[in-house]
Order: C-alpha cells, then sequence, then structure tokens
C-alpha cells in the first residue's frame, strides 16, 4: 500500500512538471489554502490575545497580582516551546545525528 501511495505521489508530481496549466493551478490552489490557514491562525491569534487582556484588566481591577499569571505564561510558553524542539529533532535528526 506504501508503494502504491509512493508511485501516486510521484505521478502527481510527474504530471505537475510536464504540464505547465496544472503547475500554475496547483500553486494556486497552494497559495489559497496558506493564506485561508494564516487567516485563521491569526484570528485565533486575536481572540486568545483579547481575552488574556480582558483578564489581566480583571486582575488589576480586583487587585490581584499579575506577576504571577505572567511568569506562568513564561513557565508555559518555554514548556511549549521545549517539547516542539523536541519533537522536530525526533522527527528530523540534526546533520550529525544518523
Amino acid at each position: 500500500m506504501l508503494e502504491s501511495l509512493e508511485n501516486l505521489i510521484n505521478s502527481i508530481i510527474t504530471t505537475l512538471y510536464t504540464d505547465p496549466i496544472y503547475l500554475v493551478i496547483a500553486v494556486i490552489l497552494s497559495g489559497l489554502l496558506i493564506f485561508s490557514l494564516l487567516k485563521k491562525l491569526i484570528k485565533i491569534a486575536i481572540y486568545v490575545s483579547a481575552v488574556a487582556i480582558i483578564y489581566l484588566g480583571y486582575l488589576y481591577f480586583t487587585g490581584e497580582p499579575m506577576d504571577t499569571v505572567i511568569g506562568g505564561v513564561k513557565k508555559i510558553t518555554q514548556k511549549v516551546t521545549e517539547e516542539v524542539k523536541d519533537g522536530i529533532n525526533e522527527i528530523i535528526p540534526e546533520k550529525g545525528e544518523k
């Protein structure tokens, strides 16, 4: 089954390279897909930042210390970046590690 999938992908790539019309269509579709994904990610980032700002405003008006929240966010982002780096290193080993 893996070989048939590989043959299918190879035939699609060969068709794209041989016929420029298919290549232009594929590039346009890829661009639209990437644009829509980025647009959705930006919307999610805006929503998350709005919620964070509202939460920090709530903490300010109630008199709670914001340093603990900001420190917690920094710890979480560091942990997530480390996990992502480890995951990428597992999938794509560095040049020296073979």
